[in-house]
C-alpha cells in the first residue's frame, strides 16, 4: 500500500504534460517532443508562457514548491 505522500506525488506527475494549472491552457511538448515540465522538483504542470512569464516578471520559481527556475532549452 502506499503512503499519502506517495501517491499526491504521483498524482501531480500523471498531471504534467496535460492542462497548465494556471492558464488551463495545454502545456504542450519541450523541443526534444517530451511534454513540457516546468518544475522537475514537483513537475506542477504549466504551459511555457505561464513559465516564461514567471521567469521574466513574476517570482522566477515554481508557483506549488516554490523552487527557483532553471533556464529550459529552446
Amino acid at each position: 500500500m502506499e503512503s499519502e505522500g506517495e501517491t499526491g506525488a504521483k498524482a501531480t506527475k500523471n498531471l504534467g504534460g496535460h492542462v497548465c494549472q494556471i492558464y488551463g491552457d495545454n502545456v504542450g511538448k519541450s523541443i526534444d517532443g517530451e511534454p513540457f515540465i516546468a518544475c522537475h522538483v514537483c513537475a506542477f504542470p504549466i504551459c511555457r508562457p505561464c513559465y516564461e512569464y514567471e521567469r521574466k516578471d513574476g517570482n522566477q520559481s515554481c508557483p506549488q514548491c516554490k523552487t527557483q527556475y532553471k533556464r529550459h532549452k529552446g
